[in-house]
C-alpha cells in the first residue's frame, strides 16, 4: 500500500514538475513576445520618422526643381523671344537691301535706256 502511494506521488510530483515547466516556458515566451513587440514598436515609430523625414525632404526638392523649371523655362522664352526679334529684324535688313537693289536696277535701266536716246 504504501509503494503504491509513493508510485502515485511521484507521479503527481512529476505531473506538477511538468506544469510548472510548462509555465515557466509560457511566462518566459510571454516575456520573448513583449520584448519583441516592443522592438516592432520602436521599430513602427522610427519608421514613422524616417518617413517623415523623407517626406518633407522629398516636398523640398519637388519645390527646388519646380522652381529650378520655372527659371529654365523663363530663360528658354527670353532666348525665343530674342531669336524671333533677331530673325524679324533680319527679314526687314533683306527687305530693305531687296528694296535699295530694286531701286538701283531701276536707276541703272534709266541710266542706260537715256544713254541709247542720246547716241
Amino acid at each position: 500500500m504504501q509503494t503504491e502511494i509513493l508510485q502515485r506521488l511521484t507521479r503527481v510530483e512529476t505531473k506538477l514538475d511538468m506544469q510548472l515547466d510548462a509555465r515557466d516556458k509560457a511566462a518566459e515566451a510571454l516575456q520573448s513576445a513583449k520584448a519583441a513587440h516592443h522592438r516592432q514598436d520602436e521599430s513602427k515609430q522610427r519608421l514613422e520618422e524616417m518617413d517623415k523625414h523623407y517626406d518633407h525632404e522629398i516636398r523640398l526638392l519637388n519645390a527646388r526643381v519646380e522652381t529650378e523649371a520655372a527659371a529654365l523655362n523663363a530663360r528658354i522664352e527670353a532666348e525665343a523671344r530674342a531669336a524671333a526679334e533677331r530673325l524679324k529684324a533680319e527679314q526687314r535688313e533683306r527687305k530693305t537691301d531687296r528694296h535699295w537693289l530694286i531701286g538701283i536696277m531701276f536707276t541703272a535701266g534709266s541710266l542706260i535706256i537715256a544713254a541709247f536716246k542720246l547716241f
